[in-house]
């Protein structure tokens, strides 16, 4: 890491977040020669960076995301020569339980056709042969051979080593506080231990980008989602490939266990922003309603005073909360763990060996902002991936390097401004 005292007080770009997407921005923009200091309010990689189910996908990506999808599997591929994080070039299936999830896939495969996919269909026959450890029926499944597992944490502490190693500043458990603008522009950043100016600064703090952005009043419509995953303990002849379905999603671990979660159990408690955004998210959440569980309670209260502490000319203190650490939802693991084992009984023998959730950070269309703040030359943001963030990061990286640079192919970047929302009066 950083020393403070080692630190310049001007570099060419300051990033907010030392997650996946922070630093591959960063070691993107030290490729390019630019100086680059990422400070984090926590340790790096300890929220969802690390806490993710380590799948890099290219199933079912929204047609926007596909592209970033397919960049990032190569440079997974390269990273994974320098380093030993786990990763595994073992497929992905995705299984579909009946008539209409299947319709879903097969559409999701037409509409991604001539993008250089591997995805193709698979028969009965075909299935049962890549899934000899299930024994439940399905109703049609897609297998894309070229999507892999990777182990989050190591893969985090490779590419915080490789960050490190080309030359980019990381200073941890010292919080950006505010943003500061002078003439218009965004020039430098308040942290804990002082003020340190910047040609450009990036916004890619998860779950805490709204409120950073809060201190300069730039809105973005991003929610919070809680996920929990468990851990198995080592299973003897289970499946090699990553398994989707709606009834369980799995990928085995270099431990021999399996990371096992469920995609239609995240979490989110109504709050001020759920209510402040509805008319952004409503018609993506009734279309996949089944996917989160809403509830209300005392959380309403708490974040209304809490989000009083943020914005301009508050104290922002950051710094109060140097990491999201939710607790798993156990009743809905264990509910998850039983459906596997019903259906794969080779997981009978195995037990739950750990278990713990992560704080996703959500927009409403699902796609992150990965943009220029039109009204802040300067200022930049890289946030929002809604449970994508990991697989794509690398690709994601180097798209929003370029997008800093003013390099990026405008088809590219389109999808992902800011301004798709119309809230900052633009």
């Amino acid at each position: 890491m950083t020393s403070q005292q080692s630190m310049s007080q001007h570099y060419d770009v300051v990033i907010a977040g030392a997650g996946i997407i922070g630093l591959s921005t960063a070691l993107f923009l030290r490729g390019r020669g630019l100086s680059v200091m990422v400070f984090d309010k926590g340790e790096a990689a300890y929220e969802q960076s690390s806490r993710n189910w380590g799948w890099m996908r290219t199933i079912g990506q929204d047609m926007a995301e596909l592209e970033l999808a397919l960049a990032s599997r190569p440079l997974w591929r390269q990273w994974a020569e320098e380093g030993d994080f786990g990763f595994r070039r073992c497929g992905l299936v995705s299984l579909a339980g009946d008539g209409e999830e299947w319709a879903g896939l097969r559409s999701w495969l037409e509409h991604a056709a001539g993008r250089g996919l591997d995805t193709r269909e698979l028969g009965s026959a075909e299935t049962a042969e890549l899934l000899p450890q299930f024994h439940r029926r399905w109703a049609g499944a897609l297998f894309a051979p070229g999507d892999a597992g990777i182990e989050p944490d190591l893969a985090m502490r490779f590419l915080e080593k490789k960050v490190l190693d080309a030359g980019v500043g990381i200073v941890t458990g010292n919080a950006i506080r505010r943003i500061d603008i002078s003439g218009g522009r965004a020039c430098a950043v308040e942290t804990e231990t002082g003020r340190v100016t910047a040609d450009r600064i990036v916004v890619a703090a998860g779950a805490w980008s709204r409120w950073v952005c809060k201190t300069v009043g730039i809105v973005i419509p991003q929610l919070r989602v809680t996920a929990s995953v468990l851990r198995t303990t080592p299973v003897e002849g289970g499946p090699e490939v990553n398994v989707a379905s709606t009834r369980y999603c799995l990928r085995r671990r270099r431990d021999g266990g399996y990371t096992v979660a469920r995609r239609n159990s995240s979490l989110t408690w109504v709050t001020p922003d759920s209510v402040r955004f509805m008319r952004q998210y409503l018609p993506n959440y009734l279309k996949q309603k089944q996917l989160l569980r809403v509830r209300a309670g005392t959380s309403f209260f708490k974040e209304l005073r809490l989000e009083r502490r943020f914005g301009p000319g508050q104290s922002n203190p950051f710094e109060d909360f140097r990491a999201c650490d939710p607790a798993p939802d156990i009743d809905t693991l264990k509910e998850t763990f039983e459906h596997l084992k019903e259906d794969a009984p080779v997981f009978r023998s195995a037990r739950i060996a750990s278990s713990w959730a992560g704080t996703i950070d959500v927009m409403p269309d699902a796609l992150p902002v990965l943009s220029p703040v039109a009204r802040y030359p300067g200022l930049f943001l890289a946030t929002g991936f809604s449970a994508h963030g990991f697989g794509i990061g690398p690709a994601s990286g180097r798209l929003m390097a370029d997008i800093v640079m003013g390099e990026a192919p405008a088809a590219s970047a389109a999808p992902f401004r800011l301004e798709r929302f119309h809230l900052n009066d633009d």
